[in-house]
């Protein structure tokens, strides 16, 4: 009995010392932001950046934090860097037009303007339709309906009335259609979220090869702050892709993938 006891004492100090933990490590969290905040409100950017990334190293990432630090970036001229963060605060919020707009004002300060292919109209509402929720916003879509499409099939089954049956029927055909949509939309976030295929430019200025060698043939320049996506990789070499569709091979240390 007395072990017992001893080991029911022991599960309790440890599941306390362990909220106090879990406690301190959100203190650290909110102090840090709050004075990274209050730093960027006083113009010291540099010291802002600074305790923004403590907060990145406790292992943490949200978009208001990686807006924020692309603010502080922009405010310093360091515009790939801020296009960076912008792009990162966008890949975990799509739909946050302030992000979007910052984003747009960031790229304006860059050299390279380049011409994107135009889309066709069906990949433009199919990435248009995914990029309204994150990928928690999706899995929500996804929950609530899958608790729709059961009550309309508890509708359908038990209902004593046609009208009722048919109504459950009706219904439940559109939410079973939005709870699959939700699911591939929700997994399609999830990987673009964890996938990290593309790239800014952060040298000057870099010269885009024909194949991973120094002594290839050059293609076309890009400068630093251009949005590149990740096609494949070969030794220290990224096969990448441009807007235009352009297509060559750049160094891995000319970039910083998200």
């Amino acid at each position: 009995m007395k072990r017992i006891m001893k080991a029911i004492v022991l599960l309790v100090l440890l599941g306390m010392s362990g909220l106090c933990a879990s406690q301190a490590f959100a203190n650290s969290e909110k102090t840090w932001f709050e004075e990274a905040n209050a730093a960027y409100n006083d113009g010291d950017y540099e010291q802002a950046l600074v305790k923004y990334s403590q907060v990145l190293d406790l292992g943490l990432e949200s978009a208001p934090l990686y807006y924020n630090m692309g603010n502080a970036y922009y405010k310093m001229k360091d515009y790939p860097h801020a296009i960076l963060y912008y792009e990162k605060a966008l890949k975990l919020d799509p739909g946050n037009e302030d992000i979007r707009t910052n984003l747009d004002i960031a790229n304006m300060a860059i050299v390279d303007k380049i011409e994107r292919i135009p889309q066709h109209f069906i990949s433009r509402w199919w990435n248009g339709l995914k990029s309204l929720f994150s990928v928690d916003g999706w899995a929500w879509v996804s929950v609530i309906s899958f608790a729709l499409v059961l009550l309309c099939l508890f509708m359908f089954l038990l209902a004593r009335r046609t009208g009722w049956r048919k109504v459950g029927f009706f219904m439940g055909l559109p939410m079973l259609a939005v709870m699959v949509l939700s699911i591939v939309f929700a997994i399609g976030k999830y990987r673009d979220v964890n996938t990290q295929d593309k790239a800014i430019v952060m040298t000057p200025t870099v010269t885009v090869k024909s194949s991973p060698s120094v002594s290839s043939v050059d293609l076309f320049v890009l400068h630093e702050g251009t949005k590149v996506r990740i096609l494949d990789t070969a030794k220290d070499w990224n096969k990448i892709r441009i807007a235009d569709g352009s297509v060559g091979w750049i160094q891995m240390k000319d970039v910083t993938a998200f």
